[in-house]
């Protein structure tokens, strides 16, 4: 605990805020590469579904991506945090985030190999991604940092503008917000002037530091403060 008796997250908001910058990175590559689908905005994927009932390739790309979201949040939150409940934040965000890692990288080298000009490709691209954000939004969830959201804008726009609430704790929702953006920019600015995939490696590249950084964090002398 703080001196005002708030929890100490240690790195956590720090390793939350690339987190949102790498869901900016892979949401924005899957709009722009794998057929207008977001893999981690699940609210816009909806809407597309409705629009795009009467092409059958758009409804059933954002119904797979849907499905794999839900199935990846069904598995960080039913299976993997009950087993590791118990284990330091830092660890359990470590073992969360370099599974996530895992299967970014095997999205982006089955990507690699078969491209993303037909639908066939696109979809494991899109179904991978997608579990895997869901994967990490339940991990997040579950590690309880107050209003650092790493997929969610929605929600995090919302109690920005309609909470009064410490500063502290509006630079946060601010930050989440902003970290996505720039995520999304970044990922632009790499599909146009590096390649299509230059973004999700870019992502796997981050997942796989914050997974190491929160690993070294964990076992440094005090950590138990934010454990």
């Amino acid at each position: 605990m703080t001196p005002g008796g708030a929890r100490d997250d240690g790195p956590l908001p720090l390793l939350f805020t690339v987190l949102a910058f790498t869901t900016g990175l892979i949401d924005a590559t899957s709009f722009l590469a794998l057929g207008q689908v977001f893999v981690a905005a699940m609210t816009g994927n909806i809407i597309i579904l409705g629009l795009g009932l009467a092409e059958l390739d758009t409804a059933l790309s954002s119904a797979l991506s849907l499905l794999s979201f839900a199935v990846g949040a069904g598995c960080g939150g039913q299976v993997a945090l009950p087993r590791l409940a118990s284990r330091h934040r830092g660890l359990l965000l470590a073992a969360g985030t370099a599974v996530q890692a895992v299967l970014v990288c095997g999205a982006v080298m089955f990507a690699s190999r078969y491209g993303l000009a037909e639908p066939w490709t696109r979809r494991p691209v899109v179904m991978v991604l997608a579990f895997s954000l869901g994967w990490e939004y339940a991990i997040v969830r579950g590690l309880k940092v107050p209003d650092l959201n790493t997929t969610v804008v929605t929600t995090t726009l919302t109690s920005l503008f309609a909470e009064s609430v410490p500063s502290g704790r509006q630079d946060r929702r601010l930050v989440s917000i902003c970290a996505l953006l720039a995520g999304a920019l970044v990922s632009g600015l790499l599909h146009r002037t590096l390649s299509t995939l230059a973004p999700l490696w870019t992502a796997a590249a981050l997942l796989a530091g914050c997974a190491a950084a929160a690993y070294v964090t964990a076992r440094r002398p005090g950590a138990e403060r934010w454990g």
